[in-house]
């Protein structure tokens, strides 16, 4: 049985409950001897011994097309320094307030303070390149290493073998130019894209805070608690991603994604602030493709010991993938069984992949080029995986609902 923790959170006064998925197992594999069962090997047709070729697809992410504002700028910066003389003024006094809240104009009763002062400016003007593009391709870049199933190529490892064909890394890439770079440099597939829009506003919840306190007391207070983090300066970017298959230049994937970031409640927020919140919006945005990259970037291994309890309730599998391949704790594989289907017309064989109605959730208990894990299923149909059997990984999930708040 599969154990998901589940959080809830309100939200404007609604609870959301977030499945946080199976956890992943302690076990004891030497606990369970291995059986006769255990030592059954699968057959393999030999239409189906292609399977068991771990051919690592060679992947390289090239930079993203920036088709926003955000990009070479001139940013000033002004430093003062300088003395101040205080005169006290009694009466009622208007003027200009500035706090956490905002710039108005306000009142002050008893007495306020006239200030002199004598200031020396130094003005330091520089160049800015937000380099989003890169920053994007970066952050895709950290993704499907983590994804693993793939042999990843960067810019700089394409640009040693581009370099004399003169080709333009930067920006997005039309699929005649991914055919002429996969034949070039021998990868796969090639994934870029551009970021397409981005948006900086302000975001003010006082009077949603100030309802969910009255209406609903001490839950309102904590909602409201929570409502101040997504208070201020928020960045949302709009993110393209495409992979083409740099053989026949077919897209084979092409999504646009959104991420956000909360800057805080400066008042005045600085350019460098503003691209850094950017980029960190791009890589949550990068997240949201991670069900489609893995989809894409099948991680295939297949079973090297079986171990199965007394009783036959209960079956442990080592797998010949790790953490080296991306294999983490709490992850999901299916059980592949094959069989030769002969065409009754033309005679040809081809395989024909089944998949097992049971899963591999990976226990505590991985290497680095190995794990084991728990076969989940009926009874009798756990008993049907056998040894040597192909494992796929499940395509992974994106970011949390709960990450896509803050």
């Amino acid at each position: 049985m599969k154990t998901r923790k589940v959080l809830f959170l309100g939200v404007g006064g609604a609870l959301l409950g977030v499945a946080c998925g199976p956890t992943a197992k302690s076990i004891d594999p030497t606990s369970y001897p291995i059986t006769e069962a255990d030592r059954i090997k699968v057959d393999i047709p030999e239409s189906c011994r292609i399977a068991y070729e771990q051919a690592i697809p060679k992947v390289a992410v090239v930079d993203f097309a920036n088709n926003t504002t955000f990009d070479l700028a001139k940013v000033v910066q002004t430093q003062e320094a300088g003395t101040t003389k205080r005169k006290e003024v009694h009466g009622g006094v208007w003027g200009v307030t500035a706090g956490t809240g905002g710039i108005g104009v306000g009142h002050v009763g008893a007495s306020a303070s006239r200030t002199d002062w004598r200031r020396q400016a130094q003005t330091v003007s520089r160049d800015v390149n937000a380099k989003l593009g890169e920053s994007v391709a970066e952050a895709v870049i950290t993704e499907v290493a983590q994804i693993g199933g793939m042999r990843i190529y960067t810019r700089r490892d394409l640009q040693k073998v581009l370099q004399e064909q003169k080709f333009q890394m930067s920006g997005l890439v039309d699929p005649n130019t991914a055919v002429q770079i996969g034949q070039l440099a021998g990868v796969r597939y090639i994934i870029t894209g551009a970021v397409n829009n981005v948006n900086v506003k302000w975001v003010d919840l006082s009077d949603t805070k100030g309802a969910l306190k009255s209406l609903f007391g001490t839950t309102g207070a904590v909602l409201a608690a929570g409502a101040s983090t997504q208070e201020g300066w928020n960045v949302t970017v709009d993110i393209t991603l495409k992979v083409i298959d740099a053989q026949s230049g077919e897209i084979v994937l092409s999504k646009k994604v959104d991420g956000r970031e909360v800057l805080g409640k400066t008042l005045h927020m600085s350019y460098d602030s503003i691209i850094g919140g950017i980029k960190k919006a791009a890589a949550e945005a990068v997240e949201d493709i991670r069900p489609e990259l893995s989809r894409i970037f099948a991680l295939r291994g297949y079973i090297i010991q079986l171990r199965t309890a007394p009783d036959k309730s209960m079956r442990y599998a080592l797998i010949n993938i790790g953490t080296k391949n991306g294999v983490k704790e709490g992850q999901e594989f299916f059980v592949i069984d094959f069989q030769d289907v002969t065409d009754p017309i033309t005679g040809k064989s081809s395989c024909d992949q089944i998949k097992l109605p049971v899963t591999l959730v990976v226990s505590k208990q991985i290497q680095t080029d190995k794990a084991w894990a728990v076969i989940e299923g009926d009874k009798n149909q756990i008993m049907r995986v056998k040894l040597g059997a192909v494992v796929e990984r499940k395509p992974l999930k994106g970011q949390s609902g709960i990450k896509k708040l803050f």
